[in-house]
């Protein structure tokens, strides 16, 4: 009797058990205008035969930036959707890449997965650009920082944290000086 009620309890978990992992759903990469294309990339373990359809939800990317997308297959720019079956025990290859094309920014894109037509899963991947040749422009110009301020915004010259630079011409930067 003990074990009919157990299997009526907890049948339902055993029936509905994931069948896959993916390794990180939030994903930041960083970059500057001189980059052709930053990339990061996560994991999709199956455990057992996984039929995916992936597409892509949300591009909030600056208007000159592209992306491709890194799904067992490498995609050209401009696919947005896609499907495939993977077997169990296999570790498959899930990135991002962005193309800034020299344009400073932050993007956001994000792929719905849906696998067995029953599990929904989303991945984001965050890209920030920094504009490269300002820095170079500072030290060209001998621009000089006027004040120097903690997270806290705090009058600070500490080393080994996180500090911003706000300089006469008006620009700020984040920097952490290394002792």
């Amino acid at each position: 009797m003990k074990k009919i009620i157990f299997l009526l309890l907890y049948w339902p978990f055993f029936i509905s058990a994931q069948s896959y992992i993916i390794d990180e759903n939030n994903l930041q990469m960083f970059g500057n205008t001189d980059n052709s294309n930053i990339s990061v990339n996560t994991y999709y373990n199956t455990l057992d035969t996984c039929v995916i359809l992936w597409n892509i939800i949300n591009d909030s990317l600056p208007p000159k930036w592209e992306f491709s997308i890194c799904f067992d297959d490498c995609y050209s720019i401009g696919v947005t959707s896609g499907q495939d079956v993977f077997i169990p025990n296999e570790q498959i290859y899930l990135g991002c890449h962005i193309y800034p094309n020299g344009q400073e920014g932050f993007g956001i894109v994000q792929m719905e997965i849906i696998t067995n037509d029953l599990y929904k899963d989303t991945v984001t991947w965050s890209g920030y650009i920094d504009n490269i040749s300002s820095l170079a422009d500072k030290n060209s110009k001998n621009i000089q920082p006027i004040k120097i301020l903690d997270f806290l915004g705090r009058n600070s010259k500490e080393k080994n944290q996180p500090l911003f630079y706000i300089y006469d011409d008006g620009t700020v930067e984040k920097k952490i000086v290394l002792q």
